[in-house]
């Protein structure tokens, strides 16, 4: 018997399918049948609408969360640091994305260490992911972000930085 860590069944007879038409060849935990309530990284809840209609809602909050989390904790690691001494911890009060007059084309600070490098590479990744979930109010500033990753330099993983304290501030509803 082969086991499945994830399937989702779009049916009104979706828990039905799940045990008697996938469960012959697959098995399933019993206490994993039922509604979704996470997807792709996104919560999922059902919600009404102010019509009565039933709908589906979607939610970056929690993806947002725990990208924001780990930025902390490495930052919080004085080993991956080092050469960046001001950067010990997320900005305190970012109201935008980018920092006042910011521009990443003229930044001439310090390239990036190929280990420093790759760590910028997967946040660009985890941003990416952040704006297909939902969050459109940082697209623009990510997607100048993500056009240096070929010679990141110190002051564009400084600005990644200030864009996860953004997030960490200003959380996004359903």
């Amino acid at each position: 018997m082969l086991y499945v860590d994830d399937a989702l069944v779009i049916s009104h007879q979706g828990q039905k399918i799940i045990r008697d038409e996938i469960g012959k060849y697959f098995k399933f935990k019993e206490a994993s049948i039922g509604p979704p309530d996470i997807y792709l990284g996104g919560e999922l809840r059902k919600v009404k609408l102010q019509n009565g209609a039933n709908a589906w809602s979607f939610s970056s909050a929690k993806y947002v969360r725990e990208a924001v989390s780990n930025v902390k904790s490495y930052i919080s690691e004085k080993d991956n640091m080092k050469g960046m001494p001001e950067a010990t911890s997320l900005p305190r009060r970012a109201t935008a994305p980018f920092t006042n007059d910011y521009r990443p084309e003229v930044d001439i600070t310090n390239e990036l260490s190929a280990e420093k490098a790759a760590y910028y590479q997967s946040l660009i990744g985890i941003l990416r992911w952040i704006v297909e979930l939902g969050r459109v109010d940082i697209c623009t500033e990510v997607s100048l972000m993500s056009s240096h990753m070929a010679l990141p330099r110190e002051g564009h993983l400084k600005q990644l930085f200030h864009i996860f304290s953004y997030l960490d501030s200003h959380e996004m509803r359903r």
